[in-house]
């Protein structure tokens, strides 16, 4: 697992080399360190209200984008088609808003959502761990690259129903020793009924966290479907 301050170094090396150029128009880059435009960048549709009390055992989620065009051109593009170069935009997205909302300050430790190693294997990377690895880099946060493992394959969460998602990833997690009594949050691509962060986050406090937060990229355009509580607080930002 690469670490994320060698990242930064590589990052600034090759922005001295090669010009940055938006992932998503191909246009030159014109916000330093970031392969996106500044058109681009404000194209990104945000949450009016990224902070949201999680269902349990999640304490808060936040996700500042709505999983529409283009964060969901991004995620497709890193997911599906293994463009490590959106990895690294997403992290750095991610990472400003959650410094603008100051979240980073109390946590111990980012914990990417893990893929089964034979899933691993197929895909040769973890999306949520190219956007995690970027993010704590950004935030001076320590990354937690092997805090939990998924210890059991599970199909994939698409076209099931909540319900469904939670069972089949029952028992499929396991976290470290290393995570007792720290503050966690688990970083994920796309927030939808929050099942598997929901997973994740069981098994993190099992082996004794203190808390446990999950950070998206984005949440699924319908919040009926996501069962959170907005924050008040959140609701005014």
């Amino acid at each position: 697992m690469r670490h994320p301050r060698v990242d930064r170094l590589l990052d600034a090396l090759a922005g001295v080399l090669l010009p940055a150029r938006c992932v998503l128009c191909g246009e030159p880059g014109r916000v330093r360190g970031l392969d996106l435009c500044r058109e681009c960048l404000f194209s990104l549709l945000r949450d009016p209200s990224p902070l949201r009390l999680g269902p349990a055992p999640i304490d808060r989620c936040f996700a500042p984008l709505v999983y529409a065009f283009p964060a969901d051109s991004l995620v497709h593009r890193l997911k599906y088609r293994g463009q490590l170069a959106v990895g690294r935009v997403l992290g750095m997205v991610l990472a400003t808003a959650v410094h603008d909302f100051a979240l980073h300050l109390d946590v111990d430790g980012i914990v990417p959502i893990p893929l089964h190693a034979m899933r691993h294997a197929e895909r040769g990377f973890n999306q949520s761990a190219e956007i995690g690895s970027r993010a704590a880099g950004e935030l001076g946060c320590r990354y937690l690259s092997d805090a939990v493992r998924r210890v059991r394959a599970t199909r994939p969460q698409v076209g099931l129903h909540p319900e469904q998602r939670r069972a089949n990833l029952a028992g499929a997690f396991q976290a470290a020793a290393e995570v007792r009594g720290r503050r966690i949050v688990i970083v994920d691509d796309v927030l939808t009924t929050g099942a598997t962060a929901g997973a994740v986050a069981a098994a993190l406090l099992e082996a004794g966290a203190f808390s446990v937060d999950a950070w998206c990229i984005a949440r699924a355009p319908a919040p009926e479907r996501l069962d959170l509580r907005s924050r008040p607080e959140a609701s005014s930002a």
